[in-house]
């Protein structure tokens, strides 16, 4: 284990800042804004509303999708020196943005990473979903693609989890849509403007969600009902259909492994021998 207080060591702060409510912030978060070098934002727009409302001076610079891979190297150079904050437009960094490829690519002995736990909303949907969530499979922002759609579904049909994803205004009637023809009659939960001032909620068959979001405004968050056994019962044809559907998504075997220890009670090393077992030739393939 690396000892930290043997070395001065600059530090990257990984905080979580209000997905709605400026008032959700936490009092440490605020402070370590304040007492930062430098603040990395996935939208520095949106990040200067919420240093402005707490008055707060720290100087932004933005880090997101588009700019990642050229702003990497200079956020690595202010590390030399700076101790500097992370944050993403709303949220939890590094769930559904850049922020792991900034991590990946630090010498953590000479950073220390710091996560600065809060406002998730990914963690609110989930909380208030009327189902079981203590086991759930997150797709990040839904898949446009109906195969990858597929992949999705028969991943928590395999597992018997819920799933949980983000979509646009934009495209939540075209997954609805989808979800209807795919698995009408499973329920979903899905919460809309998490915090803010129109927040709203629903849960029901996807068709039913088509006619209660007639005109869909702001930022969803959904998830669906699980739709089969836990995986504490998967037989070996449900785990080969797993792999095959994670296979299919770009996975290596020890990708598909931690996978799927992830979201059940297997460990890693378990469900590789599985993936092995099903699949011997895997093992030329990490």
């Amino acid at each position: 284990m690396q000892n930290f207080e043997s070395v001065s060591l600059s530090i990257l702060y990984i905080v979580a800042t209000p997905i709605g409510n400026l008032e959700d912030v936490s009092t440490r978060a605020i402070q370590t804004l304040r007492s930062v070098d430098l603040i990395a934002s996935e939208d520095t727009r949106v990040t200067r509303k919420l240093l402005s409302h707490y008055d707060i001076k720290t100087r932004t610079i933005s880090f997101n999708r588009v700019n990642a891979k050229q702003r990497i190297p200079t956020l690595l150079k202010h590390l030399e020196s700076m101790n500097l904050a992370l944050t993403s437009d709303a949220g939890t960094p590094g769930i559904s943005d850049p922020g792991h490829e900034l991590i990946a690519a630090i010498d953590q002995t000479m950073t220390q990473v710091i996560p600065i736990p809060g406002p998730s909303a990914l963690t609110a949907v989930l909380s208030a979903a009327p189902f079981p969530t203590d086991r759930f499979y997150f797709n990040g922002f839904a898949p446009r693609k109906e195969v990858e759609i597929d992949q999705m579904i028969n991943i928590g049909r395999t597992l018997g989890v819920p799933i949980a994803m983000f979509e646009s205004p934009r495209r939540i009637i075209a997954l609805l849509t989808s979800l209807e023809r795919k698995i009408p009659d499973t329920n979903i939960f899905i919460m809309r403007e998490i915090t803010k001032k129109f927040e709203d909620s629903f849960y029901g068959t996807p068709a039913a969600a088509k006619n209660y979001f007639l005109e869909p405004r702001g930022e969803f968050s959904i998830v669906v009902a699980p739709i089969s056994e836990s995986p504490s019962t998967l037989d070996h044809d449900a785990i080969e259909r797993l792999v095959h559907s994670l296979e299919d998504s770009g996975l290596k075997p020890r990708e598909i492994a931690k996978s799927i220890s992830s979201i059940t009670r297997m460990s890693n090393s378990e469900a590789y021998k599985m993936i092995i077992e099903l699949k011997p030739e895997a093992r030329d393939e990490d």
